[in-house]
């Protein structure tokens, strides 16, 4: 059945998101073919526009065959085809539509890191061009959002489909009251932390790079993140629920991580490398459409009145240093009472209220 909502989105990331032009290369990929009515909108705006599209789709059954059987030769291997597809590209838009959000849960793990090591020189050349990542709602996602299949449906338009021009104001008055900040202190459960954005830049999220969009955030100094933190939502990774994370940092490095469930697999990513163990994100989440937790970390980290770490690379359009093949976004709840971020002597947020 045809949803004109799907061809409202479409316009946004075409017109909105990525300011598609005329003649422009537009690398539309789709990882999953549950996404193709999306896609189907996309690729018409894109020819319409005059630009020239190449859609590419993954199948997401092939990924843990692939993970599983390859050889280190195969899993080492960077694909040319994608690699010249990224640098003919002038612009890139994604979507996923995960029919199994738990496919990749058994999949061999070393594996996986070794392919985003040699995926990763690809994944940077898009990221320096305008690009758009966004999912299209599937029956997996309503289950782990615990909805049914039309409400969750709802749910994810309410998300996306907003006045995202009016939304950049608003974010950016936030992003105002953090930048530069020699001291931002997380408070609340189980949490006492500090960081210092010094020198970095707070980046409006408005919907040009994520969809949805709804979030302040910067890369902090690498040496300076100092005490505990603990993550009240559950994170879910390649598969698997990770929860009860608890991270305690010394001049900027997590020193010490524990989990009540699969803490062996978050000690694993914390040292895939070096820069694994440093923060490369601080970030507010600000879109009042997404109400509820997920299980999709897109969508949980805009949660209004969540904030949200990312451990490992680092965005350099924030002035951010730390390098690393993963980055892996944890979001905490910042409704419980006694729980405040400040940035300098300023109230960012308290009990999950903005005060901007």
């Amino acid at each position: 059945m045809h949803d004109p909502r799907n061809s409202e989105l479409a316009d946004i990331l075409v017109n909105y998101s990525i300011e598609a032009k005329p003649k422009e290369n537009i690398w539309l990929q789709i990882a999953g073919q549950e996404g193709i009515p999306l896609a189907r909108e996309v690729f018409k705006k894109l020819i319409t526009i005059g630009a020239y599209p190449y859609l590419d789709i993954a199948d997401e059954g092939v990924s843990k065959f692939f993970l599983d059987h390859a050889n280190q030769d195969q899993l080492t291997k960077s694909p040319e085809i994608s690699q010249y597809v990224a640098n003919w590209a002038q612009k890139s838009i994604i979507i996923y539509a995960e029919k199994n959000s738990r496919e990749l849960a058994e999949a061999n793990h070393e594996h996986m890191l070794t392919r985003a090591k040699a995926m990763k020189p690809i994944r940077d050349i898009s990221m320096k061009k305008p690009w758009i990542l966004t999912y299209f709602p599937t029956h997996a996602m309503a289950q782990d959002a615990n909805m049914g299949y039309d409400d969750f449906v709802d749910f994810y338009f309410s998300s996306v489909l907003r006045d995202w021009k009016a939304q950049r104001k608003r974010l950016q008055k936030l992003a105002n009251m953090m930048n530069d900040v020699e001291h931002i202190h997380i408070e609340g459960k189980d949490t006492d932390l500090t960081l210092s954005a010094k020198g970095r830049v707070f980046v409006i999220d408005d919907g040009k790079n994520n969809m949805p969009g709804g979030e302040v955030f910067t890369a902090p100094v690498d040496t300076s993140a100092e005490g505990h933190i603990y993550f009240n939502f559950p994170l879910l990774r390649q598969g698997k629920m990770i929860r009860d994370i608890r991270l305690w940092f010394e001049k900027g490095k997590v020193v010490k991580a524990t989990a009540s469930e699969n803490e062996a697999f978050l000690l694993k990513i914390l040292d895939t490398d070096e820069g694994a163990r440093r923060l490369g994100e601080f970030a507010v989440g600000a879109n009042p459409g997404i109400t509820r937790y997920m299980y999709n970390v897109l969508f949980d980290e805009k949660i209004q009145g969540t904030i949200h770490l990312a451990v490992g690379e680092a965005y350099e359009e924030c002035g951010g240093k730390n390098k690393s093949t993963i980055h892996m976004d944890i979001v905490k709840d910042m409704v419980p009472e006694g729980s405040v971020v400040k940035a300098g002597e300023k109230i960012i947020l308290r009990n999950g209220e903005l005060c901007v």
